[in-house]
């Protein structure tokens, strides 16, 4: 596969694409502006390299179109002068912007481009609300050097020739921002969590196995329209139109029972009216939860969107003749829509006979991956199991979506949080040590003497509800738990193996936050190896494990204010801003700019009023954690904080005791 990266810029007095050949190792520039006009050029370069794909970043969206736009008209524009040529190029840019901001589709749809296009923004699923990433805050993630906003107002008229640079420049930038986003695509990372997993080579394995060209799909849409693909064809159907819903009906207004599976029963009279109680709710269009208390040290929520118990900051060590185990029901709302025969109405039993389909197949590319050692197969089977979570349960309350239902959806999350409130009763009528329960599961510490009896109970509701061959648990043992809520924890297997969640995550999904990355670092170390996180952080040398991340909104900057002596220095900061707490530095400072409506505070401290911090949107690779004057007492603090929170009698030691946590 041939590839180049590529980034446009379109201001009033200048157009700019930059394109970076990793191939051939250089970057090559045409623009528009008062220096001359270089479309003749770029034709000529888009004719060279027509077979190649062209990656970038939210480029099907805006910079194909503008490209394409160019292509398609340049011909009439050989009389202009760069200047009139510039104003065309930036208002098919503005009209382009204002489409996308209004949900209008783009003027060219993707195979009407002239040149083949890899959208790295579309294939994450960074265009969902929940996900949105744009490129400098993805260069934050990536512990990129340079994540600095363009510096140059697109509308700027009179450019001189150092703006120019600076504009070049940030293009630059851009390119080798989005090149080490494709190569963590292609699974050419050291990043745990992507490392080795080709994004773009599984999508070109579901066009060859399934014909469906899905190269700037993000992974749930794959799931979707490979369900789609599947659902077409056992039903007879030809008019994609005929697929969507005419009505959609919501459950508000409805009774909870209304959504009660039938293979749910209760023992005790408590849990019988709580359950009943729930029943007879009227669904209402706001959140709704439930509260069972079954002891002083296990109380469940029940909402429409799963259940959870409310777990105090705690760690549990289980006695030598204990054992504590993780129990997780295994793809347990696939398996719930085959068992209760749950479908679209508007779709009909054909829908959950194309699920269960999808559900055996997928086991048959599992087992042949696992037979054959072929990449092909672990790749199908992975798409597999996305079209069935995502692609499927997940469309049932999107909006617009072919499979929309709502009240199928309710169906499923409602019958598995029932299931696992009839398993927790059964268990703790027994006698057994429930200590956390959420929405895949729940936790347990028993004697190891009555593990086969615990299991035996677990086997015994597993062909009760349904699941004894799909939606079997999974039986995970730790040596001991930590944690702050039942989402946030750190846990020891007894193969040495960690497993962390929430506050103690260390390796972060790409759209999300890893500032002060290094406290995480620090808690596992402190709880796993006895090293006290003092140690941790002050031997700590990757700088980039230091940085925070602040991105404000449009109606918001940020402002750096240096105090010496008398004389105070205020620098202003754009929307997004990376920096380190230091020793010496300034206080940073949210503005709200003039014009915003919110009735936000005017002027906001960051890490509430106490640190100073160095703003460090360009941060090298190989600086040194020494020569940043880093405030080790910050994060040390922020550790200690967690910690506190589970160890009451916690005190800062410079070298911790290993033997600390045998005797909590």
């Amino acid at each position: 596969m041939k590839i180049l990266i590529y980034d446009i810029e379109t201001l009033k007095e200048m157009f700019l694409i930059s394109i970076y050949l990793p191939d051939e190792g250089k970057t090559v520039d045409f623009f528009i502006n008062k220096r001359g006009n270089h479309i003749s050029g770029f034709l000529a370069f888009v004719e060279q390299y027509k077979d190649y794909y062209w990656v970038g970043y939210n480029c099907l969206r805006f910079d194909s179109q503008v490209i394409e736009f160019i292509l398609r008209n340049y011909q009439y524009w050989e009389e202009l002068s760069w200047k009139e040529v510039c104003d065309i190029i930036y208002q098919c840019a503005q009209d382009t912007i204002h489409d996308a901001n209004y949900d209008v589709y783009p003027a060219y749809r993707e195979d009407q481009l002239t040149v083949k296009q890899v959208d790295l923004f579309l294939i994450w699923h960074f265009n969902n609300k929940n996900r949105m990433v744009s490129l400098k805050r993805l260069a934050y993630e990536m512990d990129f050097h340079n994540i600095e906003e363009m510096p140059i107002a697109h509308d700027k008229e009179e450019m001189t020739d150092e703006e120019i640079d600076t504009i070049i420049s940030y293009c630059h930038n851009d390119v080798m921002a989005t090149y080490e986003f494709y190569k963590i695509t292609r699974g050419e990372t050291n990043h745990p969590l992507y490392e080795g997993k080709d994004k773009i080579k599984d999508r070109f394995i579901i066009e060859e196995e399934v014909g469906l060209r899905c190269l700037n799909f993000d992974d749930v849409k794959i799931g979707a329209e490979w369900n789609k693909l599947d659902y077409m064809k056992l039903a007879g159907v030809t008019d994609e139109s005929e697929l969507r819903p005419k009505k959609v009906v919501n459950f508000y207004g409805k009774k909870y029972s209304k959504f009660f599976p039938k293979t749910v029963e209760f023992q005790t009279k408590d849990v019988k009216d709580f359950v009943k109680m729930i029943g007879s709710t009227t669904i209402l269009n706001k959140p709704q939860f439930f509260r069972y208390k079954f002891n002083d040290e296990l109380t469940v929520n029940v909402g429409r969107g799963g259940l959870h118990s409310q777990e105090k900051p705690r760690m549990i060590v289980p006695r030598s003749d204990e054992i504590y185990l993780q129990c997780d029901i295994g793809s347990q709302y696939p398996n719930a829509i085959r068992k209760y025969k749950i479908y679209p109405s508007h779709l009909g039993k054909v829908w959950n006979d194309m699920l269960t389909g999808k559900i055996e197949r997928r086991l048959h590319y599992k087992q042949l991956a696992k037979e054959t050692g072929d990449p092909k197969y672990a790749s199908l089977q992975e798409m597999g199991k996305l079209s069935l979570n995502g692609g499927a349960y997940g469309r049932l309350n999107t909006k617009g979506d072919w499979q929309e239902d709502p009240c199928a959806m309710l169906k499923v999350t409602i019958g598995c949080q029932l299931e696992i409130l009839m398993i927790v009763e059964a268990l703790v009528l027994k006698g057994f040590n429930v200590v956390s329960v959420n929405t895949d599961g729940f936790d347990v510490v028993i004697k190891r003497k009555r593990e086969a009896e615990f299991k035996e109970i677990c086997t015994y509701y597993e062909a009760k509800i349904g699941n004894s061959e799909l939606g079997n648990i999974e039986y995970t043992e730790f040596k001991w738990i930590a944690q702050t809520s039942v989402n946030d924890y750190i846990a020891l297997k007894p193969n040495g193996e960690v497993k962390r969640k929430g506050d103690f995550t260390v390796d972060f999904e790409l759209h999300k936050n890893k500032s002060g990355r290094i406290i995480p670092i620090a808690l596992g170390r402190y709880f796993v190896d006895g090293i006290a996180v003092s140690d941790t952080i002050r031997s700590h040398d990757n700088i980039y494990d230091f940085t925070l991340r602040q991105k404000a909104s449009k109606d918001f900057h940020y402002e750096g204010v240096i105090t010496k002596k008398s004389e105070v220095t205020t620098k202003v900061y754009n929307k997004l801003i990376r920096y380190y707490v230091s020793n010496s530095g300034e206080k940073l400072y949210k503005i709200k700019n003039p014009e915003c409506k919110t009735k936000a505070p005017p002027r906001s401290q960051l890490e509430a009023g106490k640190w100073l911090c160095t703003v460090c949107n360009y941060l090298p690779a190989e600086t040194k954690v020494k020569d940043c004057d880093i405030n080790y007492d910050f994060y040390i603090e922020k550790a200690e904080e967690i910690i506190k929170k589970i160890d009451k009698n916690y005190k800062r030691q410079t070298k911790q005791d290993k033997q600390q946590l045998s005797l909590w």
